[in-house]
């Protein structure tokens, strides 16, 4: 009996597992709805990547933005835009006429009906992820054939990359010419408002019923709309397997088994800019004019609102009581230096990632 019992366990434990990845298969095939222009949560960050998508899923006879080219970083909504601009173009154009995938998904549908990748069937292109084929001359090649036979054709052709098209060293001055040549938009990571929205309307879908501040705690946790998808999926697949409401310290547990660790505040922040400045933190928050506590001040309020999304008003109690103005002035003149000086630049991606956890992919 004592020898049975291991492989019992064992067995369901198995069962277990496999009942929530079934679970979780099914509630991500229900998700598929959620790709909508409609379900894109954003504010003003990202308002004007939103309306183009949304001129471009009219089908114009001419499109307006061609090539529509759309970077960010991970978890920043690329993916969703994409497939929520060839939702409405397959309505327009039909099922078939509007291909959604990246370049190896693309010659790989070329190879089975033994065709070359080139003007054809598809009246549209919304291709993703395209800096996985950066140094690969050959995808390149077969990738600038076509956006050059979609645009003398007139066929709308949308892509997305991880980030700025200079950024990816290994695409040729032709192809990078061609994108440029059309519209290049930034999409916004999603700060905390979005993702709590984020949150709410996932579980809206998923028919989960979680307490406000058991969402605060994951919008804080997972900075990626992906990874906080992923975990609201975990959570739902618990609460099923459990019979039972779902506490604080399942949902600690989950996220302590998952990949991205506890989340950073304000005051985490700041300890760190007053390290790398040199400063007592205090000097930080406080009201001191000298030019080296001014700038680590400022830097810590742009990586507060960068990274956690701190609201203004928060941002000001926790600077010492300054007002809204003097908040967004500091802000966005650490916006603009990160523009105008690559030292700048260099050093505020130097302290996210400090201020970032460990094992919190940017």
């Amino acid at each position: 009996m004592l020898q049975k019992m291991p492989i019992q366990d064992a067995k369901r434990a198995h069962l277990a597992k496999h009942s929530e990845e079934m679970f979780c298969r099914r509630k991500k095939k229900a998700l598929v709805e959620f790709f909508t222009l409609e379900h894109f949560i954003s504010n003003k960050k990202n308002a004007l990547p939103l309306a183009i998508a949304h001129e471009v899923a009219l089908a114009q006879r001419e499109p307006r933005y061609n090539p529509l080219v759309y970077y960010g970083k991970s978890g920043s909504g690329k993916t969703h835009l994409l497939r929520a601009i060839a939702g409405p173009l397959s309505k327009i154009y039909g099922a078939h006429a509007v291909f959604y995938g990246n370049m190896a998904e693309l010659l790989q549908t070329r190879a089975q009906h033994s065709k070359e990748p080139g003007i054809d069937e598809y009246q549209a292109y919304c291709i993703d992820d395209i800096h996985l084929f950066a140094n690969d001359e050959v995808l390149q090649e077969k990738f600038f054939t076509l956006l050059e036979s979609c645009l003398y054709e007139k066929k709308q052709f949308v892509c997305a990359c991880s980030g700025p098209l200079v950024s990816h060293k290994g695409f040729s001055g032709n192809l990078r010419s061609r994108l440029e040549s059309g519209m290049t938009i930034a999409l916004r990571n999603p700060d905390i408002d979005v993702r709590m929205r984020f949150a709410q309307t996932h579980c809206m879908l998923l028919g989960l019923d979680i307490a406000r501040e058991h969402l605060l705690l994951l919008a804080q946790h997972c900075e990626h709309l992906s990874y906080l998808s992923g975990v609201l999926l975990r959570i739902t697949a618990c609460k099923k397997l459990r019979q039972r409401e779902i506490t604080k310290q399942d949902i600690e547990r989950i996220l302590q088994n998952s990949r991205e660790q506890s989340p950073v505040t304000p005051q985490d922040i700041i300890r760190r800019v007053a390290e790398y400045f040199s400063l007592p933190p205090e000097e930080i928050t406080g009201n001191k004019r000298k030019s080296v506590p001014v700038l680590a001040r400022h830097t810590a309020m742009y990586l507060c609102r960068e990274i956690l999304g701190t609201s203004f008003p928060l941002l000001g109690r926790l600077f010492g009581g300054k007002d809204h103005s003097t908040i967004i002035y500091g802000i966005k003149k650490i916006e603009k230096n990160i523009i105008t000086h690559k030292n700048v630049h260099m050093e505020i991606t130097t302290l996210k990632n400090m201020c970032l956890p460990k094992n919190n992919e940017a």
